[in-house]
C-alpha cells in the first residue's frame, strides 16, 4: 500500500490584532474532509462518534463567540520520513 507523503489539515486562526495567528489544528483527507468526528458517551462509559459534527465545526462555533475575526484555511505538510 502506497503511503501519502502530506498531511493535510484545516487549520483555524484568529486575528488579535498582531496579523493572523493559528489556535487550533484538525488533520483531513486530501478532500479537505475532517477525519474527527464529535463523539458523546455513553452511560456504560465507552464513547461512540456521533457522526452529525465535526470537532472542527463544534470548535469554530466556539472561537466565533470571542468577537475576534476568525477564518478556517487549509494546509498541506511535508510529512517527516
Amino acid at each position: 500500500m502506497r503511503t501519502n507523503k502530506y498531511t493535510y489539515l484545516k487549520v483555524i486562526q484568529q486575528s488579535c490584532g498582531q496579523g493572523w495567528e493559528d489556535v487550533s489544528e484538525y488533520e483531513t483527507d486530501s478532500t479537505g474532509a475532517p477525519k474527527e468526528k464529535l463523539s458523546e458517551k455513553w452511560a456504560s462509559g465507552e464513547w461512540k462518534q456521533t457522526g452529525k459534527q465535526t470537532l472542527l465545526a463544534h470548535d469554530l462555533k466556539e472561537y466565533k463567540t470571542l468577537g475576534y475575526p476568525t477564518r478556517v484555511i487549509r494546509r498541506k505538510e511535508l510529512k517527516n520520513a
